[in-house]
C-alpha cells in the first residue's frame, strides 16, 4: 500500500459510503448508536460529507487504518471512527459518538 494523503483517504471514505453495501457497522457501533441516539442516516451523512479531523492511524487490532470522520449533524458534532483497508472499497464502522463542544473549546484554549 502506498502512502495516501489525508485528503485522498477522506475522498476514499466518502466514495465508499455512497453505496451502503460498502459500509459495515459493527455490533459495538450499533450498541453505541442506540445509546447515543445516533441514527444510520446520521452515520452515513458523516461518512459522505464529513471531514477527517485527525491523522489516520494504523489499526493495531485489524488490518488497515483507523480514521475519524466528523460532521455537524442533527444538532451536534458527530464522530464516526472507521477502519479502512486499501485498496478495498469498504469501510467498517468501529464506533460513533457525539463531540461535546465544551470539551473541544477547553482543549483548544489549553493548547493556545
Amino acid at each position: 500500500m502506498s502512502k495516501l494523503s489525508k485528503s485522498q483517504i477522506q475522498m476514499q471514505i466518502r466514495h465508499a459510503a455512497e453505496e451502503s453495501i460498502n459500509v459495515t457497522i459493527t455490533l459495538h457501533a450499533s450498541i453505541r448508536m442506540r445509546e447515543r441516539k445516533i441514527t444510520n442516516a446520521m452515520v452515513f451523512d458523516v461518512l459522505r460529507h464529513g471531514l477527517l479531523k485527525r491523522e489516520p492511524e494504523t489499526d493495531l487490532r485489524h488490518r488497515g487504518m483507523q480514521c475519524q470522520m466528523e460532521r455537524y449533524c442533527g444538532g451536534s458534532n458527530i464522530s464516526v471512527v472507521v477502519n479502512v483497508d486499501f485498496p478495498s472499497n469498504g469501510v467498517i464502522v468501529i464506533t460513533v459518538f457525539r463531540v461535546l463542544w465544551k470539551i473541544k473549546c477547553f482543549i483548544t484554549l489549553m493548547a493556545a
